[in-house]
């Protein structure tokens, strides 16, 4: 739908020109406004916990090593050889390390047991388990950017827009050519290669190296979306304003970085996501979207099940000054695992600000944001109307990429205690399971930033 947000062109100049802020300019068009007592949370009243079929999915015979640090490294290689397995590969360095290992065929669950009993050679063990995109479908129909009035980002945008922040979109891939991403979108990295870019006995690793782990060069990148969640998330995240022609994100001066985690199936695991961790920091990214979930309990929240991807999620978070927001799923059901600091998984609320239908809430949210009925735009250009966790996580990261813009010196944790303290909460709870802390008010945020 060629330039169906023309009716809001976002021509700041002639704003300015005009003496009108851009809070001002949206407002006369009719971008609905949530300021001050009518941006509150109401916690649903008939939400009945309910518990999705259990379903694993992962990889057969492939299991997750991340060897005791202080293990010999020879004795650790021996005992993999006695289990009659194949070290595929490694990625990861010193106490990152961890181990791909290809059990022998039909023997993974006792495999893994006997090695999960050895804690003086093994640390952590993991299946490579796999994860969705977080989207509800919807018709493909235009009505308005209602969520960036909810969270106050016009007036956010009048102090910042994201400008030299960077935001890594762990997804499908983003479609460069895309308008509203065209000339904003880098070369990124493709971290479904995995299983290409893995050798044996290379370097100091007797473990083997993942090429490209760290390295981006050596990845084709990730500016073809090849299922189309990944340019969804990443116009809703950081869109062009002012460039005459459909959505805008809500941190429109950002870059986005790609990092493909997913397949053509919208199917993605664990290893994709840990290589493209390793990624992440060398490429200058501080801020991570992982639109990508599974039904709890065994979902992406549950540290025991998930245990080396947590171990790069914390790194990620404590050594690289990094935060990371995750969609909270689309189950509809109660998540009993608890939150961990170096995670905001993010519910997804409607129009209303009652919590969403299909939003999975529960001890691990950590925030809230919109998350129905986004306005965005598709990899081959149209504007799309969809729903889902997989939208409420980007609008928060790009909150936090507006509050980084405009205050680079501040560290993750005072980004976090920032939008914290910005959120509109459902009365007087300071958290709840529905909303976490509550929705993040992006002009408040960016106002504490800068001292205000």
């Amino acid at each position: 739908m060629k330039r169906s947000f023309n009716h809001m062109q976002f021509d700041c100049k002639r704003a300015a020109a005009a003496g009108l802020s851009l809070l001002t300019l949206l407002i006369g068009a009719g971008l609905p406004t949530f300021a001050g007592s009518e941006a509150k949370l109401h916690v649903p009243t008939n939400r009945v916990k309910k518990s999705p079929a259990l379903t694993y999915d992962y990889t057969p015979d492939v299991l997750l090593i991340m060897p005791n640090a202080a293990a010999d490294n020879d004795e650790v290689a021996e005992l993999l050889k006695e289990a009659h397995g194949t070290i595929v590969g490694s990625m990861g360095q010193g106490k990152m390390t961890c181990i791909i290992y290809k059990t022998e065929k039909g023997h993974m669950l006792d495999t893994e047991q006997k090695f999960m009993k050895d804690k003086g050679h093994f640390n952590l063990i993991s299946r490579n388990y796999k994860c969705k995109a977080q989207i509800v479908p919807n018709d493909p129909k235009f009505t308005s950017e209602w969520h960036l009035g909810a969270i106050n980002a016009p007036t956010a945008w009048n102090t910042s827009t994201g400008q030299s922040t960077r935001i890594a979109i762990f997804d499908s891939g983003c479609q460069a050519s895309n308008a509203d991403l065209n000339g904003k979108t880098q070369k990124g990295y493709n971290a479904t290669t995995f299983w290409a870019h893995l050798t044996t006995g290379a370097g100091s690793n007797p473990f083997g190296n993942l090429l490209g782990g760290i390295g981006g060069d050596l990845s084709s990148g990730a500016q073809t979306d090849v299922q189309g969640h990944g340019t969804f998330v990443a116009t809703t995240a950081a869109a062009s304003f002012n460039n005459d022609f459909d959505t805008a994100g809500v941190s429109p001066g950002s870059t986005v970085y790609p990092i493909q985690i997913a397949n053509s199936s919208g199917q993605a695991d664990d290893i994709s996501i840990m290589a493209g961790l390793l990624n992440a920091p060398d490429a200058g990214c501080r801020i991570i979207n992982i639109s990508y979930n599974s039904a709890p309990p065994l979902g992406l929240s549950n540290a025991s099940l998930h245990a080396p991807l947590h171990s790069y999620l914390k790194d990620f978070h404590d050594h690289h000054n990094g935060l990371v927001f995750m969609a909270a799923g689309n189950n509809g059901a109660f998540d009993a695992n608890p939150i961990a600091p170096y995670i905001n998984f993010v519910s997804a609320v409607d129009p209303t600000l009652g919590l969403t239908f299909f939003s999975n809430y529960g001890n691990s949210i950590s925030f809230t944001a919109p998350g129905q009925s986004i306005v965005c735009s598709a990899r081959d250009g149209s504007v799309q109307t969809v729903s889902g966790t997989s939208f409420s996580s980007p609008i928060v990261a790009s909150i936090a990429a507006l509050v980084w813009n405009a205050n680079p010196g501040l560290s993750n944790t005072q980004v976090e205690n920032i939008l914290k303290a910005s959120c509109s909460k459902a009365g007087s709870a300071n958290w709840t399971p529905y909303f976490g802390y509550g929705m993040p008010d992006a002009a408040q945020a960016v106002k504490f930033a800068t001292g205000g």
